[in-house]
C-alpha cells in the first residue's frame, strides 16, 4: 500500500499544522493588568500547535511525523530538540526564519492565547509515502485535497478536525473537502456553526452528508458519534469521563491522538473514542499541551486506578494497548 517503513512495527501517522514554542502560565487569579505582576503556581515551556498531536501520538505508540514550518532561530532550535527527544520525525518539516511563539494564560477554567508568527503550513511533498493515518485541519484539507485523496486511495485513514474559524464564516467549501476524509472530529460549537443547526444530534447527522463518520466532542455532555450507512445515519452518545481539570491546553489534540492510535491498530471506533477520552482526561489534569500527553503504559495504569473511568473505558484502553504490543513485537 505504499506506507512508510514502520519503526519497531508501529503504525505511522503524519500530522500537518502550524508549529509553536508554547509558554504556558497556569493559575492566574484574573486577566493581566497593566503594570501588575502575578506570581502563579505552575508554568511550562514546550512545543505546541501541531506538536500537541504529534507528541501525543508518539507517546501513545505511533511512529509520528510532522508536516510543518520550523524556525531557524533559537526558539526553533529548542522546539527541534524537544521534538527529537519525543521521537517525532522532523524530516518532512520545511524551514522558516523565525519560530512561531504562543503564550497561554490559564485562568477561570479556560485559557487566553497571545501568538506571534505566521499560520502557514507547507503542502506535502510529492515523494512522501502514504501514512497509515493522517491528522489534518479542514482548511488544510481544502488546500491539499488532491494529495490527501491519493493517500486515502492507498489505504490512509484521514482524520480531520475543525479548528476555530475566526472569520465567523464557517464556509461550505470546508465541508465539501471532507469528501477526502474518513472521520471528522469537531467540538459541539464547531459542528453546529458549520451546519447552522441548533442541537448536537442535528449537527452530527447533517455532517454525515459530507463524511462517513462524525465524532463530536462535547465536554461534560460526552462524545456524539454519527455514522453514514446504507440506511439512515446511526447515532451513539459515549458518556463523559469526570476529572478535575486544571489546564485544558491540548485536550482536543490528545483526544484526536487517542482516536488516531485506536483506529491505526484496527480497533473498533468506540474503543478508539474511549482511548481519546482517556488521553484528553489525563492531559487536562496536568499543565501544558504536548508535555502533558500520556505514554500508553502510564495511561493504562492511571485508568485502572480510577473505578469510574475504568468501568467506562478501561477495557478499550487495554484492548488497544494489547494490539500495539502485538504489532511492536513482530
Amino acid at each position: 500500500m505504499g506506507h512508510v517503513t514502520r519503526r519497531r512495527g508501529r503504525p505511522t501517522v503524519y500530522v500537518a499544522g502550524s508549529l509553536f514554542l508554547d509558554i504556558v502560565m497556569c493559575g492566574l487569579e484574573h486577566a493581566p493588568r497593566p503594570g501588575e505582576e502575578q506570581w502563579i503556581g505552575g508554568s511550562g515551556v514546550m512545543p505546541g500547535g501541531v506538536a500537541n498531536q504529534a507528541v501525543a501520538c508518539a507517546r501513545l505508540g505511533l511512529n509520528s511525523a510532522v508536516i510543518t514550518y520550523l524556525g531557524q532561530d533559537r526558539p526553533g532550535s529548542w522546539v527541534r530538540e524537544m521534538l527529537a527527544d519525543e521521537l517525532v520525525d522532523m524530516s518532512y518539516a520545511e524551514y522558516t526564519p523565525h519560530q512561531n511563539i504562543t503564550v497561554s494564560l490559564v485562568m477561570e477554567g479556560d485559557r487566553a492565547l497571545t501568538t506571534h508568527g505566521k499560520d502557514e503550513v507547507p503542502i506535502p511533498r510529492d515523494d512522501l509515502p502514504a501514512p497509515d493515518v493522517f491528522l489534518v485541519s479542514l482548511p488544510y484539507l481544502v488546500r491539499a485535497q488532491d494529495r490527501i485523496a491519493q493517500w486515502r486511495a492507498q489505504g490512509t485513514i484521514v482524520i480531520a478536525d475543525a479548528g476555530w474559524d475566526a472569520t465567523g464564516e464557517w464556509p461550505r467549501e470546508h465541508l465539501e473537502a471532507l469528501a477526502a476524509a474518513d472521520v471528522f472530529v469537531p467540538n459541539c460549537s464547531e459542528a453546529m456553526h458549520y451546519t447552522r443547526t441548533l442541537t448536537i444530534p442535528e449537527a452530527a447527522e447533517a455532517l454525515t452528508s459530507f463524511v462517513p463518520t462524525v465524532v463530536v466532542t462535547c465536554g461534560a455532555q460526552g462524545v456524539h458519534i454519527a455514522q453514514r450507512s446504507a440506511g439512515s445515519p446511526t447515532a451513539v452518545v459515549v458518556p463523559a469521563l469526570e476529572v478535575d481539570a486544571i489546564d485544558t491546553t491540548g485536550a482536543g489534540d490528545a483526544f484526536s491522538a487517542g482516536l488516531a492510535t485506536g483506529l491505526a491498530t484496527g480497533a473498533p471506533l468506540t474503543d478508539a473514542v474511549h482511548l481519546g477520552q482517556c488521553a484528553a482526561a489525563w492531559t487536562v489534569c496536568r499543565i501544558g499541551g504536548s508535555s502533558a500527553a500520556p505514554h500508553m503504559g502510564e495511561l493504562g495504569e492511571w485508568v485502572a486506578q480510577d473505578p469510574q473511568i475504568d468501568a467506562l473505558a478501561g477495557q478499550s484502553v487495554r484492548n488497544i494497548q494489547a494490539k500495539l504490543d502485538s504489532v511492536t513485537a513482530l
